[in-house]
């Protein structure tokens, strides 16, 4: 595997792998790789770390390899620091997995929302001990934040749709926090407008979907939040990325120290230009987009935005280490798994 995070020679396919935020929590996802070496290492590191700063309440090891596990819905209203760390300790741990098994290189890694944090980590610009750590202040800001109850609505609206509406309704706290491809737009903002918001759209025949989150990210409901957390980046060492790290909050990779930092923050208060940034990836040469999540979320999102790229999630459950080895190789040689093939 490389570790040189420059753009290959010219012509070359390129490999980006994607790291998803808050959809990437799955109740047991990882139940059948808990034994796999590398799985098993980020899973006992991120417990290990989070236990000496006194949480969370239950082992990341058990919510991501028992299937009985709290839901999201579940977790995030019980043990939201929980929450996130299954959420990143899922990403890193399939990521890292993934880049094991790859016989090809991957040439950089894309972060969606919190899931920039876990791009941070695959491209050890952070160690995972820095990103528990990080996990935990950001937990401790939020809860001494006393930020009213807000939250995230996923809409088939198209960026302009949803801007013409916000207007005719005239609710100017809800904001677009996410332009995830043509036919996907979040809006972030308080339950009580959200609620409002989504009777609007589905008396219109249009979907409105409530997602699973402690707040309303990428809004400037957390102004203050980013704030302080961006000061504490400034003191944290961050290592020259091994891949090259892009965000969906821009659309070329971040180099610098100064910008590696400012990726993690920008979840609290930027909004995501997914399609954007999966354009500018598609320029630069790449081809291949592989989900590091258990779900198929982020690769359904780039295959409709870049019709006729090569998408795949691996990891998506169930999966056993003989079947994502199978959708790996099968992604990264240009052709989709036949159903018929042994998984």
């Amino acid at each position: 595997m490389s570790n040189d995070p420059a753009a290959p020679a010219g012509g070359t396919p390129r490999t980006v792998l994607m790291c998803p935020g808050q959809g990437a929590y799955l109740p047991g996802a990882l139940r059948h790789l808990g034994e796999v070496p590398c799985v098993a290492r980020v899973l006992r590191a991120v417990d290990t770390h989070s236990t000496a700063l006194g949480g969370p309440r239950t082992p990341v090891g058990r919510l991501l390899t028992d299937p009985a596990a709290p839901d999201p819905d579940r977790l995030v209203r019980t043990d939201p620091l929980g929450f996130d760390l299954a959420t990143y300790a899922a990403v890193v741990a399939s990521a890292t997995l993934l880049l094991d098994l790859a016989a090809s290189p991957v040439h950089a890694v894309l972060g969606h929302s919190v899931g920039d944090l876990a791009a941070l980590t695959v491209a050890e610009v952070i160690t995972l001990e820095q990103g528990v750590r990080l996990l935990h202040v950001r937990d401790r800001m939020l809860r001494e934040a006393a930020l009213p109850a807000a939250g995230l609505l996923a809409t088939d609206l198209t960026d302009e749709q949803a801007t013409d509406l916000l207007r005719a309704e005239n609710l100017p706290q809800v904001r677009i926090a996410a332009r995830n491809a043509p036919g996907q737009t979040v809006l972030a903002g308080p339950d009580e407008q959200l609620a409002a918001l989504r009777s609007t759209i589905r008396a219109l025949g249009r979907r409105a979907t409530p997602l699973t989150s402690r707040t309303a990210y990428h809004h400037p409901l957390l102004t203050e939040v980013h704030r302080v957390f961006r000061r504490l980046l400034r003191a944290q060492r961050v290592a020259p990325p091994t891949l090259a790290v892009y965000s969906a909050t821009t659309a070329g990779p971040a180099r610098t120290p100064a910008h590696l930092r400012t990726v993690a923050a920008a979840h609290l208060t930027e909004p995501l230009a997914l399609h954007r940034t999966l354009h500018a990836l598609r320029r630069a040469g790449f081809t291949t987009y592989l989900d590091s999540g258990p779900r198929a979320l982020l690769s359904t999102l780039a295959r409709a935005g870049l019709p006729g790229c090569t998408t795949a999630a691996p990891a998506r459950t169930p999966a056993g280490l003989d079947r994502i080895r199978h959708r790996l190789a099968a992604a990264l040689s240009g052709r989709r798994p036949s159903p018929h093939a042994t998984p």
